[in-house]
């Protein structure tokens, strides 16, 4: 898969109620998260951030938001997807700091015949908010779906033909997700050792 086919789209816009603040500008070392995600994203990727534009102009990137705002991952995807130009898109929540290469990594498992790929945990999770999908694929299953306000991933991805890749511990923790400060805290320790690690 030639990576300028793809298109990366960031959700940033959900309602962080566990979290207590904004959790797209959580800092990690210094470093909001969504700076993170963006700074990780390389530059021949085109760019969507779906909900309020947060300012990093050290990215290049176009900003939607769902309408109605506050409609969840779904409607988000949606109104994403209606940016983009490309073939495939690759999604990316806002809360997984440290997804996007991993999640990259799975644009070399698609196969023609694939709608989407994404990792699957021990328990049979698929992670449908680090994923790659096949942009057709997905309008299709959007227009089966109806009104995607309030719609869940997993009501998507049942319309789908998605190819599972086995979460390693790696790609586990690399995939966490951030929807308390005790989940920022161990990030921070995680970023700290991968920054030792190099």
């Amino acid at each position: 898969m030639q990576s300028n086919s793809a298109s990366v789209i960031v959700l940033t816009g959900g309602t962080s109620k566990r979290f207590g603040s904004d959790k797209s500008q959580a800092k990690i070392d210094g470093v909001s998260l969504i700076a993170r995600i963006l700074a990780s994203i390389p530059s021949e990727f085109e760019t969507v951030i779906v909900g309020p534009d947060p300012m990093v102009r050290t990215s290049d990137y176009r900003t939607v938001q769902e309408n109605p705002i506050g409609g969840g991952p779904v409607a988000g995807f949606k109104a994403g997807l209606e940016l983009c130009t490309s073939e495939i898109v690759v999604l990316i929540a806002t809360d997984m700091p440290f997804a996007v290469s991993r999640t990259l990594h799975l644009m070399e498992s698609m196969k023609p015949h694939d709608n989407a790929v994404m990792y699957v945990d021990e328990e049979g999770f698929k992670q449908p908010l680090a994923a790659v999908y096949r942009v057709e694929a997905v309008e299709q299953a959007l227009s089966l779906m109806g009104d995607a306000h309030g719609q869940s991933m997993q009501t998507m991805l049942s319309h789908l033909q998605v190819r599972e890749i086995a979460m390693s511990k790696e790609v586990a923790q690399a995939l966490s997700d951030i929807d308390t400060t005790e989940d920022l805290e161990r990030a921070i320790a995680l970023a700290l050792h991968m920054k030792d690690g190099q």
